[in-house]
């Protein structure tokens, strides 16, 4: 009676084992893009807000302007998403940050992102929404390689408001070293695919 339960048993066994070996190696490991552009910016609160603020916490950021009507308001939904599931987790603020760079900083002022979050839910603590001065904000840009430098407006120019602009959807994975480790094309991503990739850098 025990040999005949023992094979079956340790064939099992040993299926398992190979099916848990298979999908650890079924994850390559992430790449490595180069460190991560340094940068002092504005928050939604007015507050200064700098790439140090951001070491030894992965973090997830994208680029919107807040008149967008096209691609923001849907990555800022998927990170609605996102900040809700981290949240859950115990990662959102303390291990995992949303940031959310404006490309139109002449027209997103802190009081103007202040209330763009506020239609997303966005919880300060983990999802920062920043704007700056143009080359302040296009030299982030320029430096996570996602957009080349478009002209600075002119001083007196108005801003841009009720005028649609050009920007990448693409959403950066940041590990707690400041490394990009992925380009995740945002319209295209859930929001678990963002924790889930938070989730490989966090490892």
């Amino acid at each position: 009676m025990t040999r005949g339960i023992r094979g079956p048993v340790l064939v099992s066994a040993l299926a398992l084992i190979a099916l848990l070996v298979l999908g650890c190696q079924a994850q390559p490991k992430l790449d490595v893009f180069g460190a991560a552009p340094d940068f002092q910016l504005t928050d939604q609160s007015g507050a200064a807000f700098s790439s140090h603020n951001l070491a030894g916490r992965v973090t997830l950021l994208d680029f919107v302007y807040t008149h967008c009507t096209d691609a923001c308001p849907l990555l800022s939904a998927t990170f609605q998403q996102a900040q809700r599931k981290l949240a859950d987790e115990k990662l959102l603020g303390a291990r995992v940050m949303l940031v959310s760079l404006s490309v139109d900083p002449q027209h997103d002022t802190p009081p103007v992102l202040a209330e763009y979050g506020q239609q997303f839910k966005a919880d300060a603590n983990g999802w920062k929404l920043l704007t700056g001065d143009w080359d302040q904000v296009y030299d982030v840009v320029t430096g996570f390689k996602v957009a080349t430098r478009p002209p600075r407006p002119a001083v007196d120019a108005p801003a841009p408001g009720g005028t649609e602009l050009t920007h990448t959807t693409r959403i950066v994975l940041i590990d707690a070293q400041q490394q990009v480790r992925a380009y995740l094309e945002g319209q295209d991503a859930t929001a678990d695919d963002l924790v889930n990739a938070a989730k490989r850098a966090l490892n």
